[in-house]
């Protein structure tokens, strides 16, 4: 009897900890199958040579700081979709998703000037001109791609708010092959055509964000239950509260985004300047962090979305302990990705450096701590990763900004900045700082999350912005 009270008592636990996973690993999948197209565009780099390597890397630090504010700000029409289905109203839905569009739109339009214009602004912060110069032709190409991956970027929020993630996961898994088989043909000038280097890789690139939303539209207007909604119905005309409210959460959670983001862009530019060899080494730490970190991140957006859906239906016992599951189940599935990267550094350097590179030695050197790091602050990243996307399916993005900055840049960067340089510590400890911040960040966010928690236990409102 007592067994049986046990299993009646953690049923909605282990159940919902069964959904939360089931729609994340197909989002897992997907997220992998798109970050792998950087991956594969960083081990194409790394195949031309460390000096193409530490060129390609420098120019998308340059852009991701537009990418990632144009992210922060188009994911929360994610739980916006999933608050407007659970309650109901598909009319909001659609004109939650149409919005999304038009944003995607305008911002994949604005930043291509200031993508290809990157090399003098990669100068002026006091990076190698050689190594800024080289990359000119990347910038070019890979500014036309910003636009196709916005638009996929909000198609893959929409499907996920319908807790129906294959679709993106197919999309993303044709755009990792294309890319695969273009970057070969561009940058090496394969079958006839011109050998590209590092701006046939950002061209291939480009091709298969294009693809990737081409494949995932056709999905969403042919396919229940995403035509359902008549999703594409007049797309193009605007809804000036809906948008205002999708910038006025999602603004502070770009801030986040850029917080978390730029604080490794920073690092990035930080460690170019102890010369070409960490600046390589720091590149494929930070990509191999960014393939660990897709579990919690998938994590992250199906608890979004599942929070997202319980706030639309005011369910304030769901919201808890969707929250909570998921938090322990990020901390769980984060362990193995740690492991491996503190464990199996060598092996993971392997597999992104040529053993007859001039600089191979000098590279392995930084790497291998760097990566050794990179498996403790996992745990930190995944933490602060999953905690704000609770908080962000109940629209509470504005004091979570706040805490971001601080976190990031006020301990993260600032005792980077001391330990490397103050007290000359190197490069190394640049990565150091990047663990403080990341561990300072997910304290302060779940310090948030727990009075929270409390607030709904009591009965308080749901959603931040009613």
């Amino acid at each position: 009897m007592i067994q049986a009270w046990n299993a009646r008592k953690f049923q909605p636990v282990t159940s919902e900890a069964a959904t939360l996973l089931k729609l994340a690993v197909p989002l897992c999948i997907a997220q992998i199958a798109s970050i792998s197209i950087l991956t594969a565009d960083i081990w194409m780099m790394g195949q031309l040579s460390a000096f193409d390597l530490a060129s390609g890397s420098l120019a998308i630090r340059l852009y991701q700081p537009f990418y990632f504010f144009s992210l922060g700000l188009l994911s929360l029409t994610g739980p916006l979709v999933a608050q407007a289905l659970g309650a109901g109203d598909q009319q909001r839905a659609r004109r939650t998703f149409r919005q999304g569009l038009i944003l995607a739109v305008l911002f994949g339009l604005a930043w291509i000037m200031p993508v290809m214009n990157g090399v003098d602004i990669m100068i002026f912060f006091g990076q190698d001109e050689a190594v800024s110069r080289h990359s000119e032709q990347f910038l070019f190409y890979a500014a036309f791609g910003l636009l196709p991956s916005f638009i996929f970027m909000v198609m893959r929020f929409y499907t996920s708010s319908f807790q129906r993630p294959v679709p993106q996961m197919m999309a993303a898994i044709l755009g990792l092959g294309l890319n695969i088989v273009l970057n070969f043909i561009f940058a090496k000038g394969l079958y006839g055509m011109p050998e590209m280097g590092l701006a046939g890789i950002a061209l291939a690139t480009s091709l298969s964000h294009l693809a990737m939303a081409i494949c995932l539209g056709l999905f969403i207007q042919l396919k229940a239950p995403f035509r359902n909604v008549q999703p594409f119905r007049r797309w193009w005309i605007a809804d000036m509260p809906i948008a205002r409210r999708i910038v006025s959460l999602g603004l502070p959670h770009s801030v986040l985004v850029l917080a978390e983001t730029g604080m490794f862009i920073v690092a990035g530019f930080m460690i170019g300047l102890f010369g070409t060899a960490p600046l390589a080494a720091g590149a494929i730490a930070i990509q191999i962090a960014g393939m660990a970190f897709m579990i919690p991140l998938s994590v992250s957006q199906a608890t979004a979305i599942r929070v997202g859906n319980a706030a639309g239906r005011a369910s304030h016992g769901d919201v808890i302990r969707t929250g909570w599951v998921a938090i322990g189940c990020c901390f769980v599935l984060v362990l193995p990705s740690s492991f491996v990267l503190i464990a199996f550094p060598e092996t993971l350097a392997s597999f992104f450096l040529r053993p007859d590179d001039e600089l191979f030695v000098q590279t392995l050197s930084y790497l291998l701590p760097l990566l050794v790091i990179t498996g403790i602050f996992q745990i930190g990243d995944a933490m602060h990763i999953v905690i704000s996307a609770t908080l962000r399916g109940l629209n509470d993005t504005k004091l979570p900004a706040i805490y971001g900055f601080i976190g990031f840049w006020v301990v993260g960067v600032g005792s980077a900045w001391v330990m490397a340089f103050l007290f000359d510590g190197g490069a190394i400890y640049i990565w150091v700082g990047l663990a403080a911040g990341l561990f300072a960040t997910s304290s302060i966010l779940g310090i948030r999350w727990y009075h929270k928690t409390r607030s709904l236990a009591a009965g308080g409102k749901i959603l931040e912005d009613e």
